[in-house]
């Protein structure tokens, strides 16, 4: 009989792998999630859609490759390979982000991150959160949901101060 039980429990979970489901095991029972994982979004600045390749992660925060994201927000960003730490700047603005550290460097102060940044094995680029450096840059940042489409918007002029992700200037 427990022979019988283990045999139609696994049967069941290849079912719903071939659906698309997905299978979280916790605490001896089987629950399937309708979250998407890898989700990516697509990704529009200031109403512009960008050829951006962005993944939300379980933790909700989006990550995109920063050499990309930089130049598509039309900043300057260096990477020291030595230190894995990426340095983006514009007339107003530096931030310091470490591959793997939850602490930015903003203004010469240290900043917590919900997300810290990520060095990617299968294509070998550096990923940042999205709306922590949008939103430090000035812009405001939505989220819709049911398009999986992610708006990051700037101010027409320059009369706006900067927004700063987790209230510090």
């Amino acid at each position: 009989m427990k022979r019988h039980s283990l045999l139609s429990l696994s049967v069941l979970i290849v079912c719903f792998m071939l659906v698309g489901g997905h299978i979280v095991l916790a605490e001896g029972t089987a629950k399937v999630t309708n979250q998407c994982w890898p989700c990516q979004p697509t990704i529009y600045i200031n109403a512009e859609k960008q050829e951006l390749k962005g993944n939300i992660p379980p933790s909700g925060s989006t990550l995109v490759p920063f050499r990309a994201f930089f130049s598509s927000l039309k900043l300057n960003a260096q990477f020291d390979n030595q230190t894995k730490t990426v340095t983006a700047k514009n007339d107003d603005t530096t931030i310091t982000l470490t591959a793997g550290k939850r602490v930015a460097t903003l203004y010469g102060k240290e900043v917590s991150l919900l997300q810290s940044p990520a060095l990617s094995e299968d294509d070998d680029l550096m990923y940042v959160n999205l709306r922590f450096i949008a939103e430090t840059f000035g812009a405001v940042v939505r989220f819709d949901k049911s398009t999986l489409s992610i708006y990051i918007d700037f101010p027409k002029t320059n009369q706006c101060p900067p927004r700063y992700a987790n209230g510090t200037r």
